[in-house]
C-alpha cells in the first residue's frame, strides 16, 4: 500500500467519523437516531416500502431494521402490514403522524445540510460526488 493509499483511507474515515458524529447530535436533537431518520426520511420521500427495501436503501442490516421500525412503530410514526400476495414480505408505511413530523423535520435538515456544507464552493460539492462515485466503482 503507498503511503497516499493510506492517507486516503485515513482522510476518508475520519471524515465519514466527523460527518456521522456532527450528524447524530442533529438527529437527537429532532428526537431520533440517525437510522429512525433514514427510515422516516426514506419513506417520506419513497412512500409505501418493504422491510427489506428500506434496510437496503439506509444500508443497516435485516436485524437492525426490525429494531429501528419497531421503534418507530412504538412512537406512532410507521406502520407495517404484512403483503397480501406474500405472506413473507412486510412493508412499512408512514402515519398520518409520521408524515406530519418529517413535513417539519425535513425542511430543517435540509437548511442544516446547506448550513452544514456552506463553505464549500458547489463545484467542489459535484466533483466530489463524481470522485466517490468513481471510488465505488474502483473498489467493487
Amino acid at each position: 500500500m503507498s503511503k497516499v493509499d493510506l492517507k486516503l483511507i485515513i482522510a476518508m474515515a475520519r471524515s465519514y467519523n466527523q460527518l456521522f458524529s456532527t450528524l447524530e447530535r442533529h438527529f437527537q436533537e429532532m428526537g431520533l437516531n440517525g437510522s429512525e431518520f433514514g427510515v422516516l426520511e426514506c419513506l417520506y420521500h419513497k412512500g409505501e416500502q418493504p422491510v427489506q427495501k428500506v434496510a437496503e436503501k439506509i444500508l443497516v442490516t435485516s436485524g437492525t431494521i426490525t429494531y429501528v421500525i419497531d421503534k418507530l412503530q412504538k412512537k406512532g410514526l410507521v406502520v407495517r402490514k404484512r403483503c397480501d400476495k406474500d405472506k413473507r414480505i412486510y412493508y412499512v408505511h408512514l402515519t398520518d403522524e409520521g408524515y406530519s413530523l418529517m413535513c417539519q423535520l425535513f425542511p430543517k435538515h435540509e437548511a442544516y445540510l446547506e448550513e452544514l456544507f456552506s463553505e464549500l464552493p458547489e463545484i467542489w460539492k459535484c466533483q466530489l460526488i463524481e470522485n466517490l462515485v468513481d471510488l465505488q466503482n474502483a473498489i467493487k
